[in-house]
């Protein structure tokens, strides 16, 4: 995993450019890191194809992840559903299944609630994403 990038200082873990993993979501033997999402899709979004992926075999963030309910308001009410979400495969994640959503989450739930049970998503392999994975630190914990 990546350890040349110089380590980011927050306020509040939702503040990372990305992916933030902590608490349940950390990696093992990390205490706080997030995955650079664009620099990634950059990367290895070009050409790739959405494929059907079955819901029960993706771990998504909750709906109260920072505190409220995510599901609910403007940015919920503006996400697009049309628009496939990121996973990336084998990847640990706190529900032991294949998939970890990395972006995506609030339209997967739109998806959900209109009664469908898989949706299209970008998935990449969790080798492909170790180059963007950096540490951070919290302001209060400094």
């Amino acid at each position: 995993m990546a350890l040349d990038k110089p380590i980011l200082q927050v306020s509040h873990p939702s503040k990372v450019p990305g992916h933030s993993m902590h608490g349940d979501w950390a990696l093992p033997g990390r205490q706080y890191s997030y995955i650079a999402l664009l620099d990634l899709a950059k990367k290895h979004m070009p050409g790739k194809q959405a494929e059907t992926i079955r819901f029960s075999d993706i771990c998504a963030k909750p709906g109260d992840w920072f505190g409220e309910d995510d599901f609910s308001g403007r940015r919920y009410e503006a996400a697009e559903a049309k628009y496939p979400g990121i996973l990336i495969h084998a990847m640990p994640n706190p529900c032991d299944r294949a998939y970890r959503m990395v972006d995506g989450r609030r339209r997967m739930e739109k998806l959900r609630r209109s009664g469908l049970e898989a949706g299209k998503f970008f998935v990449l392999e969790f080798e492909d994403c170790k180059e963007f994975i950096f540490d951070f630190l919290v302001e209060e914990d400094t």
